[in-house]
C-alpha cells in the first residue's frame, strides 16, 4: 500500500505540472468550456499544495499566478473569477453573470500562506499591500449590514448552482480566515517595508479593525450556524424561517441560514464544516462532533469524501429544477466525491489528532485515483466512485498532495 501511496503522489505532481502555464495553474489541461483557464479559486488551492512540495517549478507557477491575479484586480477589489489562457479574457461574472465571493478570499489566504512558506517578499510589496487594502474594503462591503457575517448571493462560490445564499458556512469560514490572512500580510508589510507615514497609519488602522472583527465573525458563526436547543427559536425568529426546525442539539454547522424560508431541510455541507475545523472556528468538542457525524453517516464512503449529505433528490422540497442539468443526486456538488475536498478532509483529521484515520483515508484516496487510471478527475459518483467531470484536474491533484503531506509531514495548512 505504501508503494501505491508514493506512486499516486508522483502522479499527482505530474498532473499538477501538466497544468503549469505562465499565468498560473489551469483548472484542467483539457480545453473544454472554460476549464483551460486560470481560476482564482482553483489556482489558490493549488498554490497551497505547491508551497508544501518544495518543488521549484510548482512554486514558481504558484507565485506567477498569484501575482497575475492580483494584477487583474479591479478598483473596488474584485479579482477575476478566471482568465482564459488563449484569449486572456478576464471574466468577473460566472454563471448567470454572478461574480464569485470566495475567489477573493482564497487569493488572500493563498498569498499569506505562500509568503509564510516561501518568505517571498514580492507578495508584501507596497503595490500588493495596496491591493490587500482593496480586499479589505471589499470584504467590509460584503458584510453590508455590519452584523459580522457576509451576505452571500446565490451561485457565488465553489458550489456553483447549488441554491444556498445569505449566511453560508463555507464563505463565512473563509471570511474569518481571510481576515487572519490580511492581518498577517499587513503586519509583515509593516516589518519588511519602509512605509511612509500615511501608508503605515493606514495599515495600522486596518489592523485595529481586523483585530476587533475576527472574534465577532467567529462568535457569529458559532451562535448562528450551529443549532442548539437554546438558539433555534431565536434564529427562526431573526431570519423569519417559517418551517418548524426540530428543536435539538445538532452535531454540525448548518450549510446556510437564509431569511424567509417557508421550508427547511437539513444538509451537511462537508467543505464548510471541514473549514470550521481547520480555521479553529470549531472548538475541540465541536470538531470531534463533526468528524463523528461524518463517520456515523458514511459521508466518507465509498471513497473520501462526498460534498453534501444527504443528497438532494427530485422529490425533496429543496430540489431546484436547474439541478436536473448539473446537480443530479450523487454528482457534482450534490453528493459527488471530490479529491480536492479529500485533501482538506484528511488534513482536518490530522488537526484533531486522528492520524490512524487520516492514514486510512489517504490509502482510500490513493485507491480511488488508481481506479481512475491516475487522471485525477474533477469528481466521482458518490455511490459508485465512477470517475466524472473533467480529467487532469489541477486541484484534484493538489488535494492528493495536501493529503499526502498532511499524513507524512503533519502539515498545518492554515498556519500563519
Amino acid at each position: 500500500m505504501n508503494d501505491l501511496i508514493e506512486k499516486t503522489y508522483q502522479k499527482a505532481i505530474d498532473v499538477l505540472k501538466k497544468n503549469v502555464t505562465s499565468f498560473g495553474f489551469t483548472a484542467s489541461t483539457e480545453n473544454i468550456a472554460n476549464y483551460h483557464s486560470t481560476w482564482a479559486r482553483d489556482h489558490s488551492i493549488c498554490s497551497l499544495a505547491a508551497a508544501i512540495t518544495d518543488d521549484v517549478e510548482l512554486i514558481k507557477c504558484a507565485k506567477k499566478g498569484l501575482l497575475f491575479l492580483l494584477n487583474k484586480q479591479i478598483d473596488h477589489g474584485q479579482v477575476p473569477s478566471y482568465v482564459e489562457i488563449e484569449s486572456r479574457k478576464k471574466v468577473y461574472g460566472g454563471l448567470g453573470s454572478i461574480t464569485t465571493i470566495d475567489s477573493n478570499m482564497w487569493v488572500v489566504i493563498a498569498c499569506a500562506i505562500f509568503h509564510k512558506k516561501t518568505k517571498d517578499k514580492s507578495l508584501i510589496s507596497i503595490q500588493n499591500v495596496t491591493r490587500y487594502k482593496r480586499f479589505y474594503r471589499l470584504f467590509k462591503a460584503f458584510d453590508s449590514n455590519d452584523c459580522g457575517l457576509m451576505e452571500v448571493h446565490v451561485a457565488s462560490d465553489w458550489a456553483d448552482i447549488m441554491h444556498r445564499e445569505y449566511h453560508v458556512l463555507y464563505d463565512e469560514c473563509l471570511y474569518y480566515e481571510s481576515l487572519r490572512a490580511l492581518e498577517f500580510l499587513f503586519n509583515n508589510s509593516i516589518e519588511k517595508n519602509k512605509l511612509n507615514e500615511p501608508l503605515h497609519f493606514s495599515a495600522l488602522k486596518r489592523l485595529k479593525w481586523i483585530s476587533k472583527r475576527k472574534p465577532k465573525v467567529k462568535r457569529r458563526i458559532n451562535t448562528t450556524l450551529w443549532f442548539t436547543e437554546d438558539n433555534i427559536n431565536e434564529i427562526s425568529n431573526d431570519y423569519l424561517i417559517y418551517d418548524k426546525i426540530p428543536i435539538k442539539n445538532y452535531n454540525y454547522y448548518q450549510s446556510h441560514v437564509q431569511p424567509f424560508k417557508h421550508e427547511w431541510s437539513q444538509r451537511f455541507d462537508t467543505f464548510g464544516n471541514i473549514l470550521a475545523i481547520l480555521t479553529k472556528i470549531a472548538n475541540k468538542n465541536r470538531s470531534k462532533k463533526i468528524v463523528n457525524h461524518i463517520y456515523k453517516n458514511s459521508i466518507n464512503k465509498p471513497f473520501p469524501i462526498k460534498a453534501l449529505s444527504p443528497v438532494i433528490k427530485k422529490q425533496d422540497k429543496d430540489w431546484e429544477s436547474i439541478y436536473s442539468i448539473k446537480e443530479l443526486p450523487y454528482t457534482y456538488h450534490n453528493g459527488g466525491i471530490w479529491p480536492m475536498l479529500a485533501g482538506f478532509w484528511i488534513n482536518s483529521l490530522m488537526k484533531v489528532n486522528m492520524q490512524k484515520k487520516a492514514e486510512e483515508e489517504l490509502e482510500n484516496l490513493a485507491r480511488l485515483m488508481k481506479r481512475g487510471n491516475f487522471v485525477f478527475n474533477e469528481y466521482m459518483h458518490g455511490k459508485t466512485g465512477k470517475a466524472m467531470g473533467t480529467p487532469y484536474q489541477a486541484w484534484s491533484a493538489a488535494g492528493y498532495i495536501i493529503a499526502y503531506h498532511s499524513v507524512k509531514h503533519n502539515v498545518n495548512l492554515f498556519d500563519f
